[in-house]
């Protein structure tokens, strides 16, 4: 038990009452009004937010009856101190002056401490269900509304339904999150025992070979709670020891090859302490999402280069897809996929036009030819065609570009037979590729932001047969005709780009991945240096 958790039992021994909470009267609230805040044993208490419930003709005492704790404050009190089960911290909601205390002097000194406890509440709820960082704090390419705080109506449901009712209500729902949950519990109990021992890196270590560090690697794997590594000669690098390498390398996102090399060192030596501020961090991420992701939805976890199809609840598909390269990040935020274009052509940002395919017709204007880009004078959209070979290219600058360059339908199109679109600020959508061939790696952040999607003509048979609008023939025919065809969704899909490095798959295996885009960091930084 915690330093939090004792106190709040010492206190709760000495003062909670069952009585009823009729301590102040409406006209004691009502002298709240204009009141910006109150200042109670050294907490200065916010009355902005707490005026929503207290000027309200309903308005009670909720924490104090007289000069003595209610049963919802003990109730408050209990669930504050567990506030690590939730990734949080219990001396964030609950300062000295409400633990330390035996009594309540007199009405006044029981009218800060009611109006103080209102505030822990609302502190710790507001951070329950929405996060206890703001997302577009921690990065600009997170453009995730922070969810409202109704304190007025949180604290009536306290009134009414209890304080675990009420919490209960404003935490996530997703299944991914109470996972987590369990696991934080889980990986707290081991980093209390120690975790496991490092494993002493060096020359990369293959079946067959034997060398002191295989002992190490037993010993690691062991602590984690795998089976199957006693061995008659510990020191040799046997196939049992392979097969259980393989699989702690797929849920930590390396290749499993069963070869033990820096990467596989690396995953190994990342402590459990590390390891729980992980599972916190991600935990957070969830609060940041809608409360309802929508019964039908599309989910991209961008940190492990997969995307979900849900349908009542239920995972219907899970691909492969590639996402930004690093310095390229695929955005988080939800929206709706709206349609599919099919044989689509793509335009091409300026930013890409400058950067990448500038140097490329410089050096050959046949390049344009080669790869199907027409050139159009400028982007009014009645713009000439302009001959590749009648620029001159060389008076061509990254500050003086004033072309368009779109590709034309076909075999070398980047965006491949089809993309689905959920118009956005960030230009991002879900497309095919010509270069299916990185499909095959472990790490796919190779794009410029958009996410490429393996096999999407079968995503699009799904979709369109989940829309019961379109069938997989006549997808074929669309394509096969080679023309650019705009196919609408009878119903919007809902589309979450979310970030998760931690990650609970169906039979409740965890899985770690690289923080390819160093967003842990940040909130890690935030959670936990207290930036």
């Amino acid at each position: 038990m915690g330093q939090v958790a004792r106190i709040v039992m010492c206190v709760l021994a000495i003062v909670v009452s069952t009585h009823s909470a009729k301590a102040f009267s409406n006209a004691e609230f009502a002298a709240l009004d204009g009141r910006q805040a109150i200042e109670w044993r050294g907490i200065v208490v916010d009355l902005n937010t707490l005026n929503d419930f207290y000027l309200t003709p309903n308005a009670r005492s909720l924490w104090v009856d007289g000069t003595q704790l209610t049963a919802l404050a003990g109730d408050l009190f209990d669930a504050l101190s567990r506030a690590e089960e939730d990734g949080l911290e219990s001396a964030d909601y609950l300062p000295l002056a409400l633990t330390q205390f035996t009594s309540l002097q007199n009405r006044s000194d029981a009218f800060g401490f009611e109006l103080a406890m209102s505030q822990a509440f609302i502190a710790f709820a507001r951070d329950l269900h929405a996060g206890r960082t703001t997302p577009s704090v921690t990065d600009p390419e997170i453009v995730i509304a922070r969810k409202e705080t109704d304190a007025g109506a949180w604290l009536s449901s306290v009134a009414t339904r209890g304080v675990s009712e009420t919490l209960r209500s404003l935490a996530p729902k997703h299944r991914q999150y109470y996972q987590l949950r369990q696991m934080l519990a889980g990986y707290r109990a081991l980093a209390d025992r120690g975790g496991w021992p490092l494993v002493r890196e060096g020359a990369v270590l293959k079946p067959g070979m034997r060398d002191p560090r295989v002992v190490d690697i037993r010993r690691n794997l062991t602590s984690r709670g795998y089976s199957g590594l006693n061995a008659a000669e510990p020191d040799v690098y046997d196939d049992d020891l392979k097969s259980v390498i393989e699989h702690f390398q797929k849920r930590h996102g390396l290749d499993a090859d069963g070869i033990a090399g820096p990467a596989t060192f690396g995953a190994m030596n990342v402590t459990a302490d590390e390891r729980v501020r992980q599972i916190v961090v991600n935990m957070e991420r969830w609060r940041w999402l809608p409360v309802d992701l929508g019964s039908r939805h599309v989910f991209v976890n961008q940190a492990a280069f997969e995307m979900f199809t849900i349908d009542g609840g239920r995972v219907v598909d899970r691909r492969d897809v590639i996402v930004g390269k690093p310095f390229h990040k695929t955005p988080m935020f939800s929206d709706q996929i709206r349609y599919a274009e099919f044989n689509p052509t793509w335009t091409v940002p300026t930013s890409i036009a400058v950067r990448s395919k500038l140097p490329l017709l410089k050096k050959d204007p046949s390049y344009a030819e080669r790869n199907g880009f027409t050139i159009y004078s400028g982007w009014t959209g009645n713009d000439a065609v302009v001959n590749p070979y009648a620029v001159d290219w060389s008076s061509v600058s990254r500050s003086r570009f004033p072309y368009r360059l779109v590709q034309d339908p076909g075999p070398k199109n980047v965006l491949g037979q089809v993309k689905f679109m959920f118009p956005n600020k960030f230009s991002v959508y879900l497309h095919d590729t010509p270069s299916r061939q990185l499909f095959a790696r472990t790490g796919r952040a190779f794009s410029s932001g958009c996410i490429r999607i393996v096999k999407p003509l079968e995503f699009a048979a799904l979709l369109f047969s989940l829309d019961q609008s379109k069938s997989r023939a006549e997808i074929d025919r669309i394509i096969g005709s080679r023309k650019i065809t705009r196919v609408n969704l009878q119903a919007r899909v809902p589309v979450h780009l979310a970030y998760f490095s931690a990650w609970i798959d169906d039979d409740g295996i965890p899985y770690f991945h690289k923080d390819v885009y160093e967003r842990d960091a940040l909130v890690a930084r935030l959670l936990f240096d207290r930036l």
